[in-house]
């Protein structure tokens, strides 16, 4: 087994994953197909580009009593790489399985399977703290067992994680499985969170799981299946996930977006331009006789999932998997929570997420000041050894970056920034307080921001700017005030502290070479 990771964005990541029978890209979402009644044709996968899909061997087994165990790419008809579930999720739907850990490990390695999932005890959403320690011992005691029992290091084995909603648990559930040598680590029990859109305690989950477990491994997040929540898992750390709601969707007459769901019955036109929905049109659909409307359904939502992959591989490689995440928030008011739970761990995934990125980012608003490199340029800004007792200079800091190449700042700057008696900085929209030194930094020089005019704005930025002005200990500030930022500054500059002493400078209607002659004739 290899893991090769080739791109990276907070905590989400572009990899190949390798197995003995191929390699696919992640992140990726296993197709769940029913062994007994699968309705996609495999040909399909194949010229749909999907190369790793998932059945679940409890099934397979159950469905056939009494027959030898048959290689499961031949039962599929699928050459690629093909993942067995052990049927942990009909113990969460029925409380018990009719076979035992070490029978379904057995199972799994004589159909030959090539990612096998550890036959372990399900949490669920309900369980209360005592059950789910409960569940976790066990799940690790059936671990240690399984890892005994097994003998074909050519198929990839999960480690599960459990824990459910009890935080505590997941986390130590992680670490216990992260001792163990796993080639894949899974958390379990999210299905009934998502359903419930309990985004809050799936983001708290995740990130725990991520914590205990090493990081060289992929991470698989069982029964993630909605196109419209793959970037927020994603953003997680999630390599993987399985699904059959395509076609659980699909059977209910629903249409799967990557903004939310649709119900057929109620679609006009088709705004997907997917080689199912290019062919016909919303009422030709509904006319076809049912099983082939719910194929060709079912076929719309898969290709509508993979689309939304490549969406997001193609923004962790532009650096831009944050701006995916805000402008999914308008698409449901609960992906704003989801995203509002991130937010907490901000700092957990800044240190996952690049220094450097191949484009600059974006700043839309107050969601955008919690995302990683706003969080790192404000702490590392804290550290930078600054001299004190200097003049201070406050420039705006406009749409022109790096903001000193600014037409109306460059004069300024030009005949300011070599006197050693003075500290040049701009008061900015997107980060507050920029000081010259690091105004041609990433991600300073690159953000794409705008201003929304709302006054308390302009007082946080104020406030920031202020804080930084009094670390500073200034001799003299001097604003060269502009706009209601510059009003809501002054403001809050001279109510500072009463030592500081603050030269208001309007820019409006002076020209720059006079504003600064003026600066240079009162510096002490």
């Amino acid at each position: 087994m290899s893991f090769q990771v080739h791109g990276k964005d907070l905590l989400g990541r572009i990899g190949t994953l390798t197995t003995k029978s191929g390699s696919f890209q992640t992140p990726h979402m296993f197709p769940v197909v029913d062994p007994n009644l699968p309705i996609i044709d495999p040909k399909f996968y194949r010229e749909a580009g999907i190369s790793a899909i998932m059945t679940n061997a409890y099934l397979l087994k159950r469905g056939r009593p009494g027959q030898p165990p048959k290689d499961i790419h031949e039962t599929l008809d699928f050459k690629g790489t093909v993942a067995t579930d052990s049927g942990a999720y009909q113990i969460l739907e029925y409380g018990h399985v009719g076979v035992r850990p070490a029978e379904i490990v057995a199972y799994q390695e004589k159909i030959d399977t090539d990612i096998g999932v550890i036959l372990d005890l399900p949490t669920g959403f309900h369980s209360d703290a005592r059950r789910a320690g409960w569940t976790v011992d066990e799940t690790v005691r059936r671990a240690d067992e399984a890892l005994k029992r097994i003998k074909r290091k050519d198929i990839l084995w999960v480690g599960p994680v459990q824990g459910g909603i009890h935080i505590k648990e997941v986390a130590r559930s992680a670490i216990e499985m992260g001792k163990r040598p796993f080639s894949i680590y899974a958390l379990g029990s999210p299905t009934e969170l998502m359903e419930a859109q309990r985004f809050d305690v799936l983001v708290d989950m995740i990130v725990a799981a991520k914590k205990g477990l090493p990081h060289s491994r992929p991470l698989h997040l069982f029964g993630a299946g909605h196109p419209s929540m793959f970037p927020f898992i994603v953003a997680l750390g999630c390599d993987m996930f399985d699904s059959a709601a395509y076609a659980l969707y699909a059977r209910r007459g629903r249409y799967l977006t990557s903004e939310g769901t649709q119900e057929l019955a109620e679609i006009e036109e088709f705004s997907c331009m997917c080689r199912i929905c290019d062919r016909t049109t919303p009422g030709e659909m509904r006319r076809l006789d049912l099983p082939e409307k719910e194929q060709l359904l079912s076929k719309h939502n898969l290709l509508a999932c993979f689309s939304e992959l490549r969406r997001i591989r193609e923004a962790i490689r532009r650096g831009h998997l944050w701006d995916l995440l805000e402008h999914r928030t308008y698409a449901n008011p609960a992906f704003k929570k989801f995203l509002a739970k991130i937010v907490q761990h901000s700092p957990f995934l800044e240190r996952f997420t690049p220094t450097v990125k191949p484009r600059g980012i974006s700043h839309f608003g107050k969601a955008s000041d919690d995302r990683p490199e706003m969080v790192r340029y404000n702490e590392r800004k804290s550290r930078i050894p600054m001299e004190r007792g200097k003049a201070v200079v406050l420039l705006p800091g406009r749409w022109r970056r790096p903001y000193h190449e600014d037409p109306r700042n460059l004069p300024m700057v030009s005949k300011l920034a070599n006197r050693p008696n003075v500290s040049i900085c701009f008061y900015t929209i997107p980060f507050g307080p920029v000081p010259m030194e690091l105004d041609e930094t990433f991600p300073l020089a690159q953000t794409e921001s705008f201003d929304s005019h709302e006054p308390t704005m302009y007082e946080e930025r104020a406030c920031q700017v202020a804080a930084w002005v009094k670390r500073l200990s200034p001799k003299q500030v001097f604003l060269v005030s502009e706009g209601e930022y510059g009003g809501a500054l002054r403001k809050e500059l001279s109510g500072a502290t009463r030592q500081l002493k603050v030269i208001g400078i309007q820019a409006k209607g002076s020209k720059p070479d006079l504003i600064v002659d003026s600066i240079i004739r009162r510096l002490r």
